[in-house]
């Protein structure tokens, strides 16, 4: 417990630490371009390198994720450094562009790394809160795994009904698992469901079966609570599949539109530096 608290107050004290560097960056690099315009210079040149060598500095995660086996200090350190330092950018970008924004490959420009940007908020978020939500769940599965396990699940829930028709009873829950488990277990979930994951479908198809009790002997019984089971398996499945995928999406978005963004970059460089008469 001690040490718990000693983490999570080291944590804290480096989110401080962070948060008032990038303050600090803020008000300096504001300063200057202020100083600047009040003496009628170019402070779009300023705040244009300014951005640049930090979104520069973004890209230094993507190379330490690299050197896995080389210490150059945990990823976690560098992934905060890496929040810090594209928060600065993004207010940097702010100062830097002209409003309103003109021409078609600025508004490009902006709008990829205005992209960028949010979805690095997201991929924040994300990554704080769904450990967290995955974690409420009593096993963890893993991505690649989980097609297959729901795919075994699947059969064993139809060998259970199937065997439950050689007694009485079963019928019944035979009949419920046509009209109302089948279609559960073989069909995909919503896009809507991928995209905002609940437990509704769960709780009414439980609610559901529990409701069968009074229609089953022992062996019934047995078969309605394998069942029930086999359906929080299924859903469980299904919520890690969901939150697991999101997070893969965002990150793949991220990444592809930040080399898209990196690419941009170095074009309006070039032709900022050629109509300025600095570059052929």
């Amino acid at each position: 417990m001690d040490a718990t608290k000693g983490r999570l107050a080291s944590f804290r004290r480096r989110r401080i630490i962070a948060s008032s560097l990038t303050l600090v960056a803020v008000i300096a690099t504001a300063l200057a371009v202020q100083s600047i315009a009040n003496r009628l210079g170019d402070a779009s040149t300023v705040t244009g390198w300014t951005l640049l060598v930090a979104t520069a500095g973004l890209y230094l995660l993507s190379l330490r994720k690299k050197l896995i086996q080389h210490r150059f200090g945990p990823v976690a350190a560098w992934l905060q450094m890496h929040t810090y330092m594209g928060s600065f950018a993004s207010i940097v970008f702010l100062m830097h562009i002209g409003w309103p924004i003109r021409g078609w490959f600025e508004i490009a420009l902006a709008t990829c790394f205005a992209i960028v940007a949010v979805t690095g908020i997201v991929l924040t978020y994300m990554s704080r809160s769904l450990p967290k939500r995955l974690a409420a769940i009593k096993q963890d599965f893993r991505l690649e795994l989980i097609p297959a396990i729901r795919l075994s699940v699947t059969k064993d829930a139809h060998e259970l009904a199937i065997h439950s028709a050689s007694f009485g009873e079963g019928a019944t829950l035979v009949e419920y698992y046509q009209r109302r488990l089948l279609p559960f277990f073989l069909s995909r979930r919503s896009l809507l469901y991928r995209l905002i994951p609940t437990g509704y479908t769960r709780r009414q198809l439980l609610r559901e079966l529990h409701d069968l009790d009074r229609y089953l002997a022992v062996q019934g019984l047995q078969s309605r609570q394998q069942l029930a089971t086999m359906v929080q398996t299924k859903d469980d499945l299904d919520y890690h599949y969901a939150l697991q995928t999101r997070l893969r999406t965002m990150f793949a978005m991220h990444i592809a539109l930040t080399w898209s963004l990196a690419i941009m970059i170095a074009i309006h460089v070039v032709l900022v530096y050629r109509f300025q008469g600095a570059v052929l």
